[in-house]
Protein backbone atom coordinates (compact mmCIF):
# COMPACT_ATOMS: atom_id res chain seq x y z
CA UNK A 1 0.00 0.00 0.00
CA UNK A 2 1.39 3.39 -0.93
CA UNK A 3 2.05 5.96 1.74
CA UNK A 4 -0.46 8.42 0.25
CA UNK A 5 -3.20 5.80 0.20
CA UNK A 6 -2.49 4.86 3.83
CA UNK A 7 -2.73 8.51 4.90
CA UNK A 8 -5.99 8.99 2.98
CA UNK A 9 -7.53 5.87 4.52
CA UNK A 10 -6.39 6.85 8.02
CA UNK A 11 -7.95 10.30 7.64
CA UNK A 12 -11.22 8.85 6.34
CA UNK A 13 -11.31 6.31 9.19
CA UNK A 14 -10.62 9.09 11.72
CA UNK A 15 -13.43 11.26 10.37
CA UNK A 16 -15.85 8.33 10.40
CA UNK A 17 -14.73 7.34 13.91
CA UNK A 18 -15.32 10.88 15.22
CA UNK A 19 -18.81 10.88 13.69
CA UNK A 20 -19.63 7.42 15.04
CA UNK A 21 -18.33 8.29 18.51
CA UNK A 22 -20.51 11.41 18.63
CA UNK A 23 -23.47 9.38 17.41
CA UNK A 24 -23.19 6.60 20.00
CA UNK A 25 -22.64 9.12 22.79
CA UNK A 26 -25.67 11.18 21.80
CA UNK A 27 -27.88 8.13 21.13
CA UNK A 28 -27.05 5.59 23.84
CA UNK A 29 -30.45 3.93 23.47
CA UNK A 30 -29.50 2.69 19.97
CA UNK A 31 -26.36 0.92 21.18
CA UNK A 32 -25.96 -2.29 23.15
CA UNK A 33 -24.76 -1.00 26.53
CA UNK A 34 -22.68 -4.10 27.21
CA UNK A 35 -20.58 -3.34 24.09
CA UNK A 36 -20.42 0.45 24.56
CA UNK A 37 -17.03 0.65 26.36
CA UNK A 38 -15.26 -1.53 23.80
CA UNK A 39 -16.84 0.37 20.91
CA UNK A 40 -15.72 3.69 22.36
CA UNK A 41 -12.21 2.35 22.95
CA UNK A 42 -11.97 1.10 19.37
CA UNK A 43 -13.16 4.42 17.94
CA UNK A 44 -10.70 6.30 20.13
CA UNK A 45 -7.93 4.03 18.83
CA UNK A 46 -8.88 4.89 15.23
CA UNK A 47 -8.86 8.61 16.06
CA UNK A 48 -5.41 8.31 17.67
CA UNK A 49 -4.13 6.37 14.67
CA UNK A 50 -5.38 9.09 12.33
CA UNK A 51 -3.60 11.74 14.37
CA UNK A 52 -0.45 9.64 14.35
CA UNK A 53 -0.56 9.20 10.58
CA UNK A 54 -1.24 12.89 10.06
CA UNK A 55 1.82 13.70 12.15
CA UNK A 56 3.91 11.19 10.20
CA UNK A 57 2.67 12.61 6.91
CA UNK A 58 4.27 15.89 7.91
CA UNK A 59 7.61 14.12 8.30
CA UNK A 60 7.45 13.38 4.55
CA UNK A 61 7.87 9.65 4.89
CA UNK A 62 11.12 9.58 6.85
CA UNK A 63 9.79 6.97 9.25
CA UNK A 64 10.68 3.46 8.07
CA UNK A 65 7.87 1.16 7.04
CA UNK A 66 8.85 -1.31 9.77
CA UNK A 67 8.21 1.31 12.48
CA UNK A 68 4.83 2.30 11.06
CA UNK A 69 3.71 -1.31 10.82
CA UNK A 70 5.00 -2.07 14.31
CA UNK A 71 3.00 0.85 15.75
CA UNK A 72 -0.13 -0.22 13.89
CA UNK A 73 0.15 -3.83 15.09
CA UNK A 74 0.81 -2.72 18.67
CA UNK A 75 -2.27 -0.47 18.68
CA UNK A 76 -4.41 -3.36 17.41
CA UNK A 77 -2.97 -5.82 19.95
CA UNK A 78 -3.47 -3.33 22.78
CA UNK A 79 -7.18 -3.05 21.98
CA UNK A 80 -9.24 -4.75 24.74
CA UNK A 81 -11.34 -6.85 22.33
CA UNK A 82 -8.26 -8.36 20.75
CA UNK A 83 -7.04 -9.68 24.09
CA UNK A 84 -10.29 -11.60 24.51
CA UNK A 85 -10.18 -13.05 20.97
CA UNK A 86 -6.57 -14.18 21.27
CA UNK A 87 -7.26 -16.46 24.26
Amino acid sequence: MSRDKLIAEARAAGRAARHNLRFIQSNPDKVDQSKMPSMEAYLQMLIRFEAYEKQNAQLAGWTPLRTRLKNLVMSIIAHPDMKVRMK
